[in-house]
């Protein structure tokens, strides 16, 4: 047998000792056991569950009666809140699932839908949020690295930048970039012991309530936000968030493919817009860029005329409960409304049975 002569040499051995050293402390610092010590947020648990999610749908849709439908929103955190419960009382023979994401863009629910439609799930109403959030780059940053397979980006290759493609596999190979160590954090928990076990007790909340309701994190609470509070929040949120708005071109490209995928499988498609803070929507609705998403709402109706719209802001004058936890998020004790609002519009443009 011969011998590879480069193995021989020990100077080489030096980088790659290095390299399997660094991609040990890779696997280590971002580890479940000490996540808790540096994790500043949530949004990786609430992309994580969504496969549990579609594990739960296959099963539950493998078993249902065939006059039941089946109902999914694909949004971000203006979704969370839909009442399961409201649903039932409406309309009980609706199936309600969520695969919304923290500030999730198109890309990503294209990329939940195709999972769907593989698994065969049946699906008759999608709820996608038309919102200009979900249509940037800037949205794409967490399922570049919590969610997105080799698949999915390979089947779109030519439409994700080089950014993008550079976020997921880097995302791929180190996995702190995925959960960064932060030191600062992880001095401070370990003194005080108490808040990595806060942490942990959220953690296991969020991964509960969403079995519980199916993907969705409701929260029956009313917020009781202050009103000057909302309207400094409302100019500081739009200053630092929209008056450099630059919308993706991949996104749009997404946003079409979801309702061409949708068209091609039969599923009525509804453009969702939340309801906000009166004094932060008429910033954003007022503002050029806004304008231009309306126009191109207009233009996907006329290219996709079986899509429907509904925008919660025609519904203002009929929303008794209007309080707010910030101004762009309506608070979950309100959604009872908004849940009966959607009941009654797909009874009558969505061909849902009206409850006997």
């Amino acid at each position: 047998m011969k011998r590879i002569p480069l193995l021989y040499r020990k100077i080489l051995w030096i980088p790659l000792g290095i390299a399997a050293l660094l991609i040990v402390w890779d696997r280590i610092l971002s580890s479940e056991k000490v996540r808790p010590y540096t994790e500043t947020g949530a949004e990786y648990y609430f992309y994580n569950m969504k496969d549990k999610v579609l594990s739960t749908m296959k099963k539950e849709t493998d078993s249902k009666k065939e006059d039941q439908k089946v109902l999914t929103f694909f949004g971000t955190s203006h979704m969370g809140e839909f009442s399961l419960v409201e649903f039932e009382k409406e309309s009980p023979g609706l199936i309600v699932y969520n695969l919304s994401g923290p500030s999730a863009p198109y890309s990503f629910h294209n990329f939940t839908l195709e999972k769907l439609l593989k698994r065969k799930i049946p699906l008759d109403y999608a709820i996608l949020e038309y919102y200009p959030d979900s249509g940037t780059d800037f949205a794409n940053r967490y399922p570049l690295r919590y969610s997105y397979d080799f698949p999915f980006f390979l089947r779109y290759w030519d439409i994700f930048s080089t950014n993008e493609w550079d976020s997921f596999l880097k995302a791929r190979v180190f996995r702190t970039s995925v959960f960064p160590p932060r030191f600062k954090e992880a001095f401070s928990r370990i003194k005080n012991p108490g808040e990595v076990q806060q942490l942990v007790f959220i953690r296991d909340i969020l991964i509960n309530e969403s079995d519980k309701f199916k993907g969705g994190i409701p929260n029956g609470l009313l917020a009781n936000t202050p009103e000057d509070k909302l309207g400094s929040e409302s100019e500081r949120i739009f200053n630092e968030s929209y008056k450099n708005f630059r919308s993706s071109k991949v996104q749009e490209y997404f946003l079409r493919n979801f309702l061409k995928t949708a068209r091609e499988n039969h599923i009525k498609v509804v453009l969702w817009t939340p309801l906000l803070y009166s004094t932060f929507s008429e910033k954003v609705r007022s503002a050029a860029f806004f304008r231009e998403w309306i126009d191109l709402r207009n233009k996907l109706i006329q290219e996709y005329p079986e899509t429907l719209v509904l925008d919660m802001e025609e519904y203002r004058s009929r929303m008794k409960c209007q309080k707010f936890i910030d101004p762009h998020h309506l608070s979950g004790g309100c959604y009872a409304e908004p849940t009966r609002f959607l009941v009654e519009f797909l009874q009558e443009k969505g061909n849902l049975p009206k409850k006997k």
